[in-house]
């Protein structure tokens, strides 16, 4: 099974070297999916793997890419000839007013758990109280009302704005666009939304090795702030509290190689919930499947040979099984491949502009979650795509070809 996982790594590779150079969406979903892969085979001595479930999750991007290498065969949009302007005048305004929103969940947070402001000002207090919001989320259930779930969708439309505005503004707006990368966990969405930019108004999107410095310093960023936020979370700062998140780093990082690996092999077919697992946001708002904390409550060891470190990360292929069964979800996955890329040609082309740049940020949205969970599962992430619909109204005017 081991040779099967290489030899699926290696076509994969094949098939997305040319969608990963452009970053198109096959290709950010097999770079993330060929990292992981290659990591837990560098570490095979301490990460406890059967491969079986790991070769059904490589097949599942691999076909991914087939779908949309298929795609490419029949689906050719011919140019509209329209172009497209940002109205700068509304980025300055729109920023303020997310970045000010984005801000109003976390304070309102703080309130909502009990806790006064006056914490912000003393750093001990500062790690108990994050240490008591995190016992809250994982440990019972969670304090939230609507007011904390609607000033949620300012946290995440913030960064798809903020990242779709960076290389189109001057400097000034360039520093509020840096900003919105602040809440860490919505970087990917900064990040989706500036291909998605790059792509709609024809930015070229250069592998130099000062691009490629600058992108290695946003991941470096990224990993900090999580890094963290995991450690302020623990009520602690010491030698043996970094030690320790350190271990959960690793865990976090590659424990869902593991832990679909050791479900897939022991997994039971049950009725199909038909998307209800997928997108979690909408059927456990209508009350049809029940969302528990943490998602998943089975927690696995993944480790070996002395290393220990658990994990309940199940990616986004557990809620494809559990939705559409073994089969079905590999449909699903190659039919998503070849929408993926309709819906970036269509882009390019500049055919339903606003919609296709809705879709794709919400596609590169999946794709980069994909190793984590799907993306969907929340209410709030579906909402912000319908509100950053109305926003690529607002700051972009589509202007008709000249006869």
């Amino acid at each position: 099974m081991v040779i099967l996982f290489i030899a699926i790594t290696i076509v994969l590779l094949v098939l997305s070297w040319k969608y990963m150079l452009r970053l198109e969406p096959a290709g950010v979903l097999a770079m993330i999916w060929l990292v992981s892969a290659i990591s837990v085979l560098l570490l095979s001595n301490y990460i406890e793997l059967r491969y079986t479930g790991g070769v059904f999750m490589l097949t599942g991007v691999t076909v991914f890419v087939m779908g949309t290498i298929f795609s490419e065969t029949f689906y050719h949009p011919e140019p509209t000839g329209a172009s497209l302007e940002l109205k700068k005048q509304w980025v300055c305004p729109v920023l303020l007013a997310l970045i000010a929103g984005a801000m109003v969940n976390p304070i309102y947070s703080i309130i909502l758990h009990g806790f006064s402001l006056q914490v912000l000002l003393d750093m001990r207090e500062v790690l108990e109280m994050n240490k008591g919001i995190a016992g809250d989320r994982y440990s019972g259930p969670e304090v939230s009302n609507f007011v904390n779930q609607f000033f949620l969708i300012f946290s995440y439309a913030a960064p798809v704005i903020g990242g779709f505005c960076y290389r189109l503004v001057g400097r000034w707006n360039k520093t509020l666009c840096i900003i919105t990368l602040i809440p860490g966990t919505s970087s990917m969405l900064w990040l989706a939304s500036y291909l998605v930019c790059s792509f709609s108004y024809g930015l070229p999107i250069r592998m130099k090795a000062k691009a490629i410095l600058k992108f290695l310093l946003i991941i470096v960023g990224f990993f900090l702030i999580l890094f963290l936020s995991m450690v302020l979370r623990t009520g602690e700062i010491s030698e043996k509290t970094i030690l320790e998140i350190s271990e959960k780093f690793v865990s976090y990082s590659l424990g869902h190689m593991h832990c679909v690996d050791m479900w897939y092999t022991s997994y039971t077919p049950t009725d199909l919930a038909w998307g209800g697992k997928t997108f979690m946001g909408i059927s456990n708002l209508l009350g049809i499947e029940e969302r528990v904390q943490g998602l998943y409550p089975e927690y696995l060891n993944i480790g070996k040979n002395g290393f220990y470190g658990i994990s309940n990360i199940y990616t986004c292929f557990r809620p494809l099984v559990e939705d559409f069964g073994e089969v079905g979800a590999i449909i699903v996955m190659f039919g998503l491949g070849a929408a993926a890329n309709m819906s970036f040609k269509a882009l390019r082309a500049h055919n339903a502009i606003f919609f296709n740049q809705m879709t794709l940020v919400a596609i590169y949205g999946y794709v980069m979650w994909s190793f984590a969970a799907s993306f969907y599962m929340y209410t709030s992430y579906l909402a912000t795509f319908v509100v950053v619909y109305f926003l690529f109204h607002l700051i972009q005017k589509k202007i008709p070809p000249v006869c």
